[in-house]
């Protein structure tokens, strides 16, 4: 009989283990993507950072120094509806205006805009820091997961550099 509850105790607690592993491990809250270094010239994207938590922040590390001219714009799509859902478009040193833009593709005007308390962007010519954009959970009606597309461009020299490429998302992102 003891060796019985002892095999049952055994079979239950590797069933919870394996139960609990599975969910945990498959959930994930950050994600790193890099870019090639060397395929654009005034504007390098080298590197993604989205983190999913209780906002979707993204940072972009740069090959090059951020300068006058250059114009930021991130895609954040929530797997809703047409993509890209969300964009926003900022300059390094300039006043942000906080404007997070519901779109119905890459290129196109917004269709509205989303009134979005606490969000935030940085692009600083003068630091050394990622340009980053971070938009609260709730301005994106609370999603299960994102992904992002990031285009930087010098409207001076007329270079772009897209990540993680043209026209294209990361993988997805599940929230926190």
């Amino acid at each position: 009989m003891d060796v019985r509850r002892a095999g049952g105790r055994a079979l239950v607690a590797g069933a919870v283990v394996a139960a609990l592993g599975l969910p945990g491990a498959a959930r994930a809250d950050t994600g790193s993507f890099d870019d090639p270094v060397g395929d654009a010239t005034s504007v390098d994207i080298t590197r993604v950072r989205v983190a999913h938590e209780n906002a979707v922040k993204v940072s972009v590390r740069s090959a090059v120094p951020l300068a006058a001219g250059q114009v930021y714009r991130f895609w954040i799509d929530t797997g809703r509806g047409p993509r890209p859902t969300y964009a926003v478009e900022f300059r390094a040193n300039s006043d942000f205006g906080g404007q997070l833009a519901v779109v119905e593709s890459f290129g196109q005007r917004p269709s509205r805009f989303v009134r979005c308390p606490g969000l935030r962007a940085h692009a600083d010519m003068f630091d050394d820091r990622p340009v980053w954009v971070r938009v609260p959970r709730t301005c994106l009606r609370e999603p299960n997961r994102v992904r992002v597309a990031v285009r930087f461009a010098d409207e001076i020299a007329g270079s772009v550099d897209w990540a993680p490429a043209r026209r294209t998302f990361t993988p997805w992102i599940l929230g926190g």
